[in-house]
């Protein structure tokens, strides 16, 4: 009597599992290269551009039940594994982006700029793609983290529209999507309005520095 072996499923969850795990460690490397730039623009600030840092990793199971057979670990997306970051003002989301572009050891591949250009229900926010290389035993393997970078106004506005989707499957009523857009256009003159403040701090706070002392 023979016995039978793992099935096509087992097999393909056990290699969802450790691709999984490796991009788990690219968004750890990514995660310790981005609190770097942070305390380096802390230091020549005086505050972290960051406000708060979330990572996450889909799950072989999430994987398996949203995917179309057949399913091989190879063509699976970018979006499986990220960070998002969260900024006070808009100015900020656009100085992580540009000290992260700037790094030798990260190369991205993919932007795309959705505070520019609204995305079709509203979203804004800056999208990257990067590349991280995971070394391990014996061989080097490169993995993709997406990396997400908003204020905390585009987050909230995100939340609620997330909340929408899930609640109608994707298909939001149209005059809920209609709202929708509105509250974004309004969650955009919010962050223009915190913006001027937080421009008015800075440059006040550069006058103050110049200032000959009394």
């Amino acid at each position: 009597m023979t016995g039978s072996g793992p099935g096509r499923t087992d097999i393909l969850r056990r290699d969802l599992a450790r691709f999984l795990k490796t991009c788990g460690f690219g968004v750890e490397e990514l995660r310790t290269k981005i609190d770097i730039v942070r305390s380096e623009f802390a230091d020549t600030h005086g505050y972290d551009p960051v406000e708060h840092a979330e990572t996450w990793l889909t799950t072989p199971d999430s994987v398996l039940d949203e995917a179309d057979p057949p399913l091989r670990v190879e063509d699976l997306g970018r979006d499986v594994a990220g960070i998002r970051l969260t900024c006070a003002v808009t100015a900020d989301v656009y100085r992580v982006r540009d000290l992260l572009v700037a790094r030798r050891d990260v190369r991205v591949i993919e932007a795309r700029d959705y505070i520019k250009r609204a995305g079709p229900d509203g979203y804004r926010g800056l999208c990257l793609v990067v590349e991280v290389p995971v070394a391990s035993t014996g061989r080097v393997r490169t993995v993709y983290v997406e990396v997400q970078i908003r204020t905390g106004v585009m987050e909230s506005w995100e939340s609620v529209a997330t909340r929408l989707r899930t609640e109608f499957d994707g298909h939001v009523p149209r005059e809920m999507l209609d709202e929708l857009r509105a509250a974004a256009e309004s969650a955009r003159d919010l962050d223009l309005r915190i913006g001027a403040l937080q421009r008015h701090v800075e440059e006040q706070s550069e006058a103050d520095r110049d200032a000959p002392p009394a």
